[in-house]
């Protein structure tokens, strides 16, 4: 029944108010929306975090904000690369495998979504791409920028993954199609900011500890 309530909760939770999505992310039971009609061919692939986390259990109350169509960023802090929101990630479909993405990395670390729980975690989607850059020598780009807030936690991560990265999960010379790299790098950039939190949310936890 508790499963039940949450995918419902996930479900019923977005609301388009200023051209925003908001979700509330509970914890991982059902699909928020199928694959097929939003990525089709090649499955989305959500990718581990390059390090090792245990937050032991620990339940934050999650909240996803898409404030993309509001900014209108063109480029991002971490990269000269241009922003065009061309690519199937725009709108509530990259919402969705955000939301999907924090649930997935959660679990891996020992993170439990809980709405009912204490601490948020407030997220602002404020960018997501991917773009093929180059004539002949072409370099895929996985761009994504994301604000965070928890607790004394206030930051914007901001990632521009290539396929040049010893991170992403695509070599520079593999033989996949177009479509399939784009989605292969974005779901990397997404991967990379997440873990850029874990990194502080670890270093905050283990500061809280020492100072008890």
């Amino acid at each position: 029944m508790r499963k039940l309530f949450f995918a419902l909760l996930i479900t019923m939770a977005v609301n388009s108010t200023h051209a925003q999505f908001f979700y509330l992310i509970g914890p991982i039971g059902q699909a928020i929306m199928p694959e097929h009609g939003f990525l089709p061919g090649k499955a989305f692939k959500f990718y581990p975090t390059i390090d090792k986390y245990d937050f032991s259990g620990q339940k934050i109350r999650v909240e996803l904000y898409d404030k993309r169509d509001v900014l209108q960023l063109a480029t991002l802090s971490c990269s000269t690369v241009e922003i065009e929101n061309k690519t199937e990630f725009a709108g509530l479909n990259g919402t969705v495998k955000v939301g999907e993405y924090f649930q997935n990395l959660f679990s891996q670390s020992g993170i439990v979504p809980d709405s009912l729980a204490s601490d948020t975690l407030q997220v602002y989607l404020q960018a997501l791409d991917a773009r093929m850059i180059g004539f002949g020598s072409i370099t895929a780009h996985g761009l994504c920028q994301m604000q965070m807030q928890f607790k004394n936690i206030s930051k914007t991560y901001c990632v521009d993954i290539t396929d040049k990265d010893p991170h992403s999960p695509i070599g520079r010379n593999a033989f996949v199609t177009r479509k399939t790299a784009t989605r292969v790098i974005a779901s990397a950039s997404i991967r990379e900011v997440i873990e850029q939190f874990f990194v502080d949310l670890k270093a905050s936890r283990e500061k809280s500890s020492a100072g008890n």
